[in-house]
């Protein structure tokens, strides 16, 4: 009996270790991505050029809660040719309307990296989620290494 006791713990401490794990790597993925986000726009703030662009259309999707919230889509040009790319940031009611120019910063080697030249649209989502996954790690890494060693089980 106390065998399978021994196993059972055994079993417990692997599935909590592979849960943390997990986590970890999703909390990474995160954070890599808003590396990644962050990285764009410090190369375009470094060596974009800026032009004007108009928002085309507003591209409607839905919220988290059900609702829907809308991106504009920009189009702007760079030596004759059209280019077109979505806003980083959406948002209920529209931020922008149709017809409506804004600032494009892009990268004058490849036009189709590009952003409204706009500090929330560059900044927002690098700022946002890279803090926040780095913090839900070290809660989530604290909770469950308290719980592993006080011999709880995590669920």
């Amino acid at each position: 009996m106390q065998t399978i006791e021994k196993g059972l713990n055994i079993f417990q401490h692997l599935r909590t270790g592979c849960i943390l794990v997990v986590a970890n790597l999703f909390f990474l993925g995160f954070c890599l991505w808003g590396a990644y986000a962050g990285y764009i726009s410090w190369q375009l703030q470094q060596t974009g050029q800026i032009t004007s662009g108009k928002v085309v259309q507003m591209e409607e999707s839905s919220s988290p809660d059900g609702g829907p919230v809308y991106s504009p889509v920009i189009e702007f040009e760079v030596n004759g040719q059209t280019y077109t790319f979505e806003g980083d940031t959406a948002s209920s009611p529209p931020e922008y309307k149709v017809g409506q120019e804004v600032r494009v910063r892009y990268d004058p080697s490849n036009p189709n990296t590009a952003q409204i030249d706009k500090f929330t649209e560059r900044w927002l989502m690098p700022i946002c989620l890279i803090p926040s996954m780095v913090i839900a790690a070290l809660l989530t890494n604290f909770f469950v290494i308290r719980a592993w060693r006080r011999g709880e089980h995590v669920e």
